[in-house]
């Protein structure tokens, strides 16, 4: 399929992104905010600021990916102090991400990738060097970075086999536009393998960048004071974080039916507009929960507990006795389990890993993690980790800092890579 015909279909698909905008923005706000961005339109006024600085722009969609530049960006900030970083978005829980406190980063939304919006925001922020993380491979984007002259990398690149059947619907657009980038710097074996079905450009292997993601140095305090908040003493604690739609249903089902004594069960669904549908569902089924944005501090332990908050998930992760890790059960691919895992929380996944499937494997080669294939099979993991009374041992965590030491050269190897333009 030949560029024109991709820039006629992104046109005409326009309005129903708009619908699917305003759709979303009935459900949370913040979708209804900056909309200018999303269709680059920039004040004018402020189109003199970006005049002769030096910008180096990260394209990171969502959560994952903007956690996972946190370390770098620190890295870069204390390194290259006379340049700005611009961190594109495409939702705003990514956008709401926490960075480091620096007048040198800047965030914005990605705009629509029609052949105006993508010239448009190129001239206006004029970035140095422009740097993809995992799967962003708009084409009139990178078109428009080849025309002014702006390497564009992609980073910490996957391609997992269903990936790879979508491409290979416009395979000579995706062919030619791999073509175009400056670098393709991959995660895995298997996404160079797939990738390599696209192109003949060179292909490197660096990790995975959402795994260099650490605690936040003060996490200790802040379990603390969750716990006190929460009323948890000796309760097992059972978390199960980044639920995607279907999987609130089915955890809820299992542990209400085993009845468990002195259990608390905490769910943090992955997107803040699902928070009141997964609330619903325990109104549905008549179970007392209490709501965490709506509680700062709990009269008495709550057997459910609606994870509804925002920057509280390292804390869950410290109360947990068992993670369960969302977008597994059900055919998502899997969330990052990393956080779990460098908490050194016994960690529980389901069958559908394809996102994250190298790590996981690994864990659960070094005994930190633990696979499930179906929703029942989580009554023996509780049942042992009840019977042992198991959080984390000097095995599991020696485990885990050694799978998580691993990491730390992704970061690095992007370094190299911005090294070598500055």
């Amino acid at each position: 399929m030949p560029l024109f015909i991709y820039k006629f279909i992104i046109y005409l698909l326009l309005p129903l992104a708009i619908l699917k905008l305003i759709y979303r923005g009935l459900k949370n706000p913040d979708y209804l905010l900056h909309w200018g961005e999303r269709f680059a339109i920039f004040p004018k006024n402020k189109e003199h600021e970006w005049e002769g600085k030096t910008t180096v722009w990260f394209h990171c969609v969502s959560v994952g990916e903007t956690k996972a530049i946190n370390t770098l960006i620190s890295n870069l900030i204390k390194k290259y102090p006379k340049i700005n970083f611009l961190i594109s978005h495409g939702t705003p829980t990514g956008r709401n991400v926490d960075l480091p406190k620096s007048s040198k980063i800047h965030r914005c939304y990605l705009p629509y990738d029609t052949g105006y919006a993508a010239k448009r925001f190129i001239e206006f922020y004029k970035p140095r060097l422009g740097l993809l993380i995992e799967k962003e491979l708009w084409p009139n984007l990178i078109n428009q970075c080849n025309i002014h002259d702006v390497p564009i990398t992609l980073i910490s690149g996957r391609m997992s086999d269903e990936s790879l059947k979508k491409y290979f619907l416009c395979k000579s657009v995706y062919a030619k536009l791999l073509g175009q980038l400056d670098g393709i710097h991959v995660q895995y074996k298997d996404d160079k393998k797939n990738f390599r079905k696209l192109t003949k450009a060179p292909i490197n292997i660096m990790g995975n960048l959402k795994l260099d993601v650490r605690p936040p140095k003060n996490i200790i305090n802040r379990i603390k004071i969750l716990k006190s908040q929460l009323k948890i003493k000796n309760q097992f604690v059972i978390l199960a974080s980044s639920t995607r739609k279907g999987e609130e249903e089915e955890i809820i089902n299992l542990i209400s039916n085993l009845n468990l004594k002195k259990c608390v069960l905490i769910i943090v669904p992955r997107h803040p507009e699902r928070f009141n549908i997964v609330a619903k569902i325990f109104e549905k089924r008549k179970i007392s929960y209490l709501r965490r944005s709506t509680h700062k501090s709990f009269t008495k332990t709550p057997e459910y507990i609606l994870g509804d908050s925002m920057g509280e998930l390292y804390e869950y992760y410290g109360l947990a006795n068992l993670a369960i890790i969302g977008g597994s059960i059900l055919d998502y691919g899997c969330q990052n389990p990393i956080e779990s895992l460098s908490m050194q929380v016994p960690t529980a996944v389901g069958p559908s890993i394809y996102n994250f499937k190298d790590i996981i494997e690994a864990a659960e080669i070094e005994g930190t993690l633990t696979r499930f294939s179906k929703i029942k099979d989580l009554e023996k993991i509780i049942d042992k980790l009840l019977k042992y009374k198991i959080k984390k041992n000097s095995t599991s965590e020696k485990n885990s800092k050694k799978l998580l030491s691993q990491t730390k050269k992704t970061t690095q190897a992007v370094e190299n890579i911005i090294s070598q333009y500055f």
